[in-house]
């Protein structure tokens, strides 16, 4: 993914939601979300070309994303980095954010090209991304939390500025009462955005993004309703300025 947007604790009944924008190359195969194994049960879109995932949720309550931030100008210094995907899917089997720095020990930061991760669950949210030495992992306190494919994690960015504010208007008026139909529209538009900052020219800093061999191929929104206890994953298959959204999954949290 390369736009990722977290309300974590932000609409009341709905402790964990999020948007996102898959960019990849349109020449790499994927299928839509399904249930992926059993043990937990996890639903996740698949690459069918590394087997992985970029973004999923999980019967314990979890869900994982990972972005896949630009390698930066130089030559390539691995012969065969493992698929971020592939770590994607390790961490959704997983039943809690609190069990992922296990994981990340057990993981070589070098094996894979740049990377964010962002985890929630209903109690504790945070975000990890690798350097050549380490994996590093920040908590996330209850707000609105943007994520994009930059080249350093954490870096100042106008198109990160740019999408915060975009989402951060759709939550103003949520704070005493909060309509999923509603957000759920208002998120799709803000998806399938093409506008620019002023001092921003690469089409790739749009929110939805169309170039020569790579675009915006999807985009996923996510509810977890603390009263039902259950997730509503919302896809559309394709640019979100052009395809509709559809509720694509649910699926009920232990």
């Amino acid at each position: 993914m390369c736009t990722l947007a977290l309300y974590f604790k932000v609409f009341p009944g709905y402790s964990v939601v999020v948007a996102a924008n898959r960019d990849e190359h349109y020449d790499r195969p994927s299928a839509p979300p399904s249930i992926i194994g059993g043990s937990p049960t996890i639903v996740a879109g698949r690459d069918l070309r590394a087997g992985g995932t970029w973004l999923g949720i999980n019967e314990y309550g979890l869900i994982v994303g990972i972005l896949n931030r630009r390698q930066q100008p130089g030559p390539v210094t691995h012969a065969a980095y493992r698929s971020r995907g592939l770590l994607c899917l390790e961490l959704l089997r997983l039943r809690q954010v609190a069990e992922l720095d296990q994981v990340f020990l057990d993981q070589a930061p070098g094996d894979y090209q740049p990377f964010t991760v962002v985890c929630a669950d209903t109690d504790r949210a945070c975000v990890a991304y690798n350097t050549d030495q380490t994996i590093e992992r920040i908590e996330l306190s209850d707000g609105l939390h943007v994520f994009s494919n930059s080249f350093e994690f954490g870096a100042p960015s106008e198109k990160v500025d740019r999408v915060y504010q975009l989402f951060l208007r759709l939550s103003e008026d949520c704070d005493r009462q909060f309509s999923a139909g509603a957000y759920l529209n208002g998120a799709a538009k803000a998806l399938g955005d093409h506008a620019l900052s002023d001092h921003l020219h690469d089409p790739r800093d749009a929110v939805c993004v169309h170039g020569d061999i790579s675009g915006t191929v999807s985009s996923s929104i996510i509810f977890f309703s603390d009263a039902e206890r259950q997730f509503q994953m919302h896809y559309c298959a394709g640019a979100p300025c052009q395809n509709p959204f559809s509720l694509y999954s649910t699926l009920d949290v232990r």
